[in-house]
């Protein structure tokens, strides 16, 4: 018995050694002496299926390709600094794959062979063939940068800034798919390619972060202003825009976006520098602090139009301009009610203290009277999970009304909203606890007592 399991054993070696022996040497070696490891790239691939064994042959290639290709990024990445590590990581590795799949369009299966019913594949890629049109390529890749880089200096010298920022973005974005072909030239040659310090990802960046770092916002008139409020500040406020180059030389910024407002955040408006980088705006004199006796208008460079990643390299970006407010001897009483004729003094506090805030004294025996109406103008019902909810959109209408004569000097409005399960009530009062009224347009509003 024990004879007999002893040649089986030997039967069953002697076959596997037969069909082992069967199976061709490159596809235990993964090498071909027709083939030198200097020239070629070798891939085997074993199926069941002829075709798959192929593909399978041609992606081993690929696979070894790739790692050689990641293997040299990591070097390219130290390059950058931490902030940056994130666009090479996301811009050039998710171009890994293509990359090393592109290699397979030259590659050729040299010879297969079937072996007790499985198929075995020998692909290889002829390295100079290949690098003949990837040095191509390569060129074409740095011509382009460098022809965009040009033509963003160019830019920066006419004032072009954003002409200028756009084509060194489309510069930097040439830079991953160089440094994926350089990472492919390298894998497939051992050494670099020749012009790979011509341009770089870093040197772009850093670049580019330069010329934003010189530009600045300035005041150019306009500060130190005095007016009456509500009324127009004497002259407008003028700012300008400039890029100041590495020799000293100043260039107005072209068609930069800025935007102004007052220093209790009530926007002014915007607008965009023109060729020699000057822009204007007008504006009345508003208190912004707590007396009523001064005013601010902060103006500052729109950003939204540079990329995120190169915002905090421009420095001087906001200017304060400052202006006195002249304060007449005006007192004010102050009365609103809703249409029921119901006064409502959270109502009037709060208009009160738009009249503080303007300079002025809010007292009972006062030649003018600030008369307002508040009504409701729009509500609705609501069906929630909570309950049935009341939403109110209310008005105030304000009259400054001379108290002698009876005239109304001047009108502003204001409005509210109010939202509350169960109540209607609650919800028309909370709508009038919650008007606003702009304190720009009040501003204008009370010098109606002036005039």
């Amino acid at each position: 018995m024990k004879i007999q399991i002893i040649r089986i054993g030997w039967i069953i070696f002697i076959t596997s050694s037969m069909m082992f022996a069967q199976v061709p040497d490159w596809a235990k070696t993964s090498s071909h002496k027709k083939y030198p490891p200097a020239k070629y790239f070798l891939g085997v691939g074993i199926s069941e299926d002829k075709t798959e064994a192929a593909e399978l042959a041609r992606a081993d290639v690929a696979k070894q390709i790739q790692v050689k290709i990641e293997s040299e990024l990591e070097t390219i990445e130290s390059e950058f600094r931490e902030g940056d590590k994130s666009y090479i990581s996301s811009e050039v590795k998710s171009r890994t794959k293509s990359a090393a799949s592109e290699t397979i369009a030259g590659m050729e299966i040299v010879e297969t062979k079937e072996v007790k019913g499985k198929n075995y594949a020998l692909a290889v890629l002829n390295k100079q063939k290949y690098l003949s049109g990837l040095e191509v390529q390569m060129d074409e890749t740095l011509m382009k940068t460098g022809q965009l880089v040009e033509t963003g200096r160019k830019s920066i010298a006419d004032g072009k800034m954003f002409v200028a920022i756009e084509n060194f973005t489309d510069a930097q974005n040439t830079i991953p798919e160089f440094y994926t072909k350089s990472a492919l030239y390298t894998a497939l040659t051992g050494s670099q390619y020749p012009n790979i310090d011509q341009f770089t990802g870093p040197g772009i960046l850093a670049e580019l972060r330069d010329v934003l770092s010189r530009i600045e916002l300035r005041i150019v008139s306009g500060n130190d202003q005095k007016s009456k409020a509500g009324n127009p500040l004497p002259e407008p406020i003028k700012v300008r825009v400039i890029y100041k180059t590495s020799d000293n030389r100043e260039i107005g910024v072209d068609r930069f976006p800025i935007a102004a407002k007052f220093e209790n955040g009530e926007s002014i408006g915007k607008a965009e520098t023109n060729s020699d980088g000057f822009a204007v705006f007008s504006t009345v004199a508003t208190p912004t602090d707590n007396l009523g006796r001064s005013g601010a208008v902060q103006v500052y460079l729109n950003l939204l139009k540079i990329p995120e990643t190169y915002r905090p390299a421009i420095g001087k970006s906001q200017v304060t301009i400052r202006f006195d407010i002249i304060v007449a001897d005006l007192k004010f009483a102050v009365k609103v009610s809703d249409n029921l004729g119901k006064r409502l003094e959270f109502v009037e506090k709060d208009v009160s203290n738009l009249v503080v805030e303007n300079g002025y004294v809010v007292t009972e025996d006062a030649g003018f009277v600030i008369q307002g109406i508040a009504t409701v103008g729009n509500k609705k019902e609501i069906e929630s999970p909570s309950g049935k909810q009341f939403f109110v959109e209310s008005n105030l209408t304000l009259n400054l009304v001379e108290k002698s004569t009876g005239n109304v000097l001047a009108t502003t409005d204001g409005s509210g909203k109010g939202l509350d399960v169960g109540s209607l009530i609650i919800a028309t009062e909370k709508s009038f606890k919650n008007i606003k009224v702009s304190k720009k347009k009040f501003a204008a509003f009370l010098q109606g007592a002036v005039r």
